[in-house]
């Protein structure tokens, strides 16, 4: 089947490592024969303004590891500026780019990332074209803009409502949406996952030895973004109790850049923990699975989430998952059987369920092998794209 992949998430020469999980999504649909090419609006904007100037060098199209990309410009602003209109800026970025490709390659189906402004402006398109349309909501789209107001809601219930058929990341998304406009069809949910290709156990040692890191020590790793919404404060704090509770404070390995990296650091010299924190940066893709795998325990201590992939890949990794309950998490990490579930911003519980594990190690190989075989039964980009194929061929039908 003949797939048009559209995503304003997608990997290109200025950021080869954005939404990196929707090109994993797109190589397992090829896997099972679909034929996808993607289009990926990126930003641009108006001459006097900095941001998004450098995506002036990333070309019209491109080929991403076998896979055919036309990247179309569209207006942003910066700090959500455009507000509703973003949806219109989409539409016009992509409704001619996609009626030219699709006189040449006339495409099946159009799967869009984002309720809006992707999945809104497909919505339109594919109306205009006769082609079915579905859109994956993950998070923002569905929780962060329809609070910013009654005309960025209307546009998410439009897309709902227009949207053939409306596919999220959890269940906890799911409702979230139905809440918010009346789904053509019944929503359906299909977890993200992860690439079993290169997420896989890994020899701790090794692991370890590529960081630098020392061979018999309790650690810890995260890998994420540096910002508040993912909770990395909290982690610090929690870091200070475990120093406070234990002869040997254990390790905490950070990979990830953000606004709040200075601000950890600093707290952390106030607690003492710096010299117990590793942060090595950015990390390429590739190299994600050894940051992981150098820990005992992997913690992700989020105020909100979708259904976060790295957890998909750190249980592939074979790794029991500390977790705060948000949104869609408690849908991946099953407390007491492949990790632990915290509450969010609250540091004495999350330093609790890492001495735990840290603590248990008979226990902690349990979670192990049970999140394995969670991840590989459940969570991997097989797995998301079979279900994607059988609603391809419902609409199509």
């Amino acid at each position: 089947m003949r797939v048009l992949m559209l995503s304003h998430m997608y990997p290109s020469p200025v950021n080869p490592t954005a939404g990196i999980f929707v090109h994993e999504q797109v190589q397992a649909l090829q896997a099972l024969g679909h034929d996808v090419r993607v289009v990926s609006p990126k930003g641009w904007a108006p001459p006097g303004l900095s941001h998004w100037s450098a995506y002036r060098d990333v070309p019209g199209v491109d080929i991403v590891e076998g896979v055919r990309v036309l990247y179309p410009k569209k207006l942003t602003l910066p700090r959500n500026l455009l507000g509703p209109y973003n949806c219109d800026a989409m539409l016009l970025a992509i409704r001619r780019p996609l009626q030219r490709v699709y006189s040449r390659w006339p495409f099946e189906v159009i799967h869009a990332h984002m309720l809006v402004p992707d999945g809104w402006a497909a919505a339109a398109v594919g109306a205009e074209l006769g082609v079915p349309v579905v859109a994956t909501g993950h998070r923002a789209d569905v929780l962060d803009i329809p609070a910013r107001g009654a005309r960025d809601a209307a546009q998410v219930e439009r897309a709902v409502e227009t949207i053939d058929q409306v596919v999220t990341v959890s269940r906890a998304i799911g409702d979230a949406a139905e809440a918010l406009g009346r789904p053509r069809r019944p929503i359906q949910v299909i977890p993200n996952g992860a690439d079993t290709a290169h997420f896989f156990p890994r020899d701790r040692r090794e692991a370890r030895q590529r960081l630098g890191l020392p061979l018999d020590e309790p650690t810890i790793s995260y890998v994420g973004k540096l910002v508040p919404r993912k909770g990395v404060d909290t982690l610090v704090e929690a870091m200070g109790l475990l120093k406070a509770r234990r002869a040997k404070v254990p390790l905490l390995v950070v990979a990830g850049i953000g606004e709040l990296r200075e601000p950890m650091e600093s707290r952390a010299r106030e607690l003492g923990v710096f010299d117990r924190i590793h942060f090595v940066g950015k990390v390429a893709h590739d190299e994600v699975p050894w940051v992981m795998a150098s820990g005992d325990v992997f913690v992700l201590p989020s105020l909100s989430e979708g259904l976060p992939t790295v957890v998909c890949e750190a249980m592939a990794c074979g790794l029991p998952v500390v977790a705060t309950a948000v949104d869609g998490t408690p849908e991946a990490v099953r407390d007491g059987e492949t990790g632990y579930l915290v509450p969010p911003r609250e540091p004495e519980p999350l330093a609790s369920a890492l001495g735990r594990v840290l603590d248990d190690p008979e226990g902690a190989e349990r979670m192990r092998r049970r999140a394995l075989e969670i991840a590989l039964e459940i969570y991997t980009w097989d797995a998301n794209a079979r279900a994607y194929d059988e609603i391809y061929g419902v609409l199509t039908a």
